[in-house]
């Protein structure tokens, strides 16, 4: 009984544990996600823009400002390549963070297994000595009833 108790408080750390690792891939899913809205939001704005550009350009526009424009377009670009490898760095730290919550699930679901193994294990050696005890009750009872 006191291994099956130990199991069970193993079983609370390891669900702890557990939890806690959920918790972490699921904030940087949240990151990656938030990432993605930014990128795609100045993708947007970097599309919206030249096509401002293209419209003012077909109605007259001076040189100045067209240089002006692709500066700022270059530096769009330059965001919407920053905000694209931070996402792929988070998303190689999302599949970390997965491995290891699976992992801790696997460990967590593991230690469940064992502690269902051994009450069942301890059920039967209850059942065999109740059925011995029964066995015996019954020949005490037999052999009385023959005297």
């Amino acid at each position: 009984m006191a291994e099956l108790a130990q199991l069970k408080m193993l079983l609370e750390l390891e669900q702890r544990r557990e939890d806690k690792a959920a918790q972490d891939f699921s904030q940087v899913q949240q990151q990656v996600q938030e990432q993605q809205m930014r990128l795609d939001g100045m993708s947007k704005y970097r599309l919206d823009y030249l096509n401002q550009l293209q419209h003012r350009g077909q109605s007259g526009i001076a040189s100045i400002q067209v240089g002006q424009y692709h500066a700022f377009v270059g530096k769009l670009d330059e965001g919407v390549e920053q905000l694209h490898h931070d996402i792929i760095k988070l998303q190689q730290v999302l599949q970390q963070r997965k491995d290891r919550w699976l992992a801790q699930r696997r460990k967590r679901e593991s230690i469940d297994f064992l502690i269902k193994e051994k009450r069942k294990r301890e059920q039967i050696a209850e059942a065999r000595k109740e059925q011995n005890n029964l066995d015996d009750f019954s020949s005490q009872r037999f052999i009385r009833a023959r005297k």
